[in-house]
């Protein structure tokens, strides 16, 4: 695809889904050379599956990536710091980053050859403020950076298990901040499961959004779950 149809696409996409960027255009510029180098390393190490093709990268991981905008107001993206564990080739926390240049993400990645390729599309992309750390968050002696850190925002796409998730998170959470799992439809089902007792004894589910994909028509679900006793939003 050429840099002008990736970007059309990818603007389609979020239309379609009630979204939007500041300085959208730039913001697509920089997903548009980010998918690109993407491509280029995909070729030699497994960043995404080599059956997809170019549309169902950008949607499956790009704009998917992008739902997390929906539970992130406009007014308060800025002030937002954003930890996303396990984020593989940087979905979603690097796509964000590249989206909103003046969020705060820190991202956790224990595998070598995609540590190095976020680095590298950091620097590419000349985003400031994004951390990549070459670790994993259950070996907590490894990620001594992070000992005396919070985040107001904490996601991961690598976790499915919202209990263990949750309370893997909630050391590096902010008394106000929020754990988002992204899920598949049978999220809602999931939150009924006495699996998660454990962690209802110390969060609440606050928000459940229901989103779908607009090519594909996959449905996602965005789970924001907080500390009992927070103020809700």
């Amino acid at each position: 695809m050429r840099p002008s149809d990736i970007e059309n696409f990818l603007g389609q996409g979020l239309d379609s889904m009630g979204l939007s960027l500041d300085n959208q255009t730039e913001a697509l510029a920089r997903l548009s050379l980010y998918f690109q180098e993407l491509k280029k390393w995909n070729r030699k190490i497994n960043l995404v599956a080599r059956s997809l093709d170019d549309k169902q990268i950008l949607e499956n991981h790009f704009l998917d990536s992008l739902t997390l905008l929906a539970v992130m107001p406009a007014e308060i993206r800025k002030q937002e710091t954003l930890l996303d564990v396990g984020s593989g080739a940087g979905f979603p926390g690097l796509v964000l980053k590249a989206a909103i240049p003046s969020l705060s993400v820190t991202l956790i990645e224990p595998r070598k050859n995609r540590y190095y390729f976020l680095k590298h599309v950091a620097r590419l992309l000349e985003l400031s403020g994004a951390e990549v750390l070459d670790a994993r968050l259950e070996e907590k002696k490894m990620v001594q950076e992070l000992s005396a850190r919070k985040f107001s925002f904490i996601t991961s796409r690598a976790f499915t298990d919202i209990n263990r998730f949750t309370q893997l998170a909630a050391p590096y959470l902010e008394r106000q901040g929020r754990v988002v799992m992204m899920k598949g439809p049978g999220a809602v089902d999931e939150l009924k499961s006495p699996t998660l007792d454990e962690m209802k004894e110390k969060f609440v589910v606050a928000e459940t959004k229901r989103l779908t994909l607009p090519f594909a028509q996959k449905e996602r679900w965005l789970i924001s779950i907080m500390p009992l006793g927070t103020k809700q939003q």
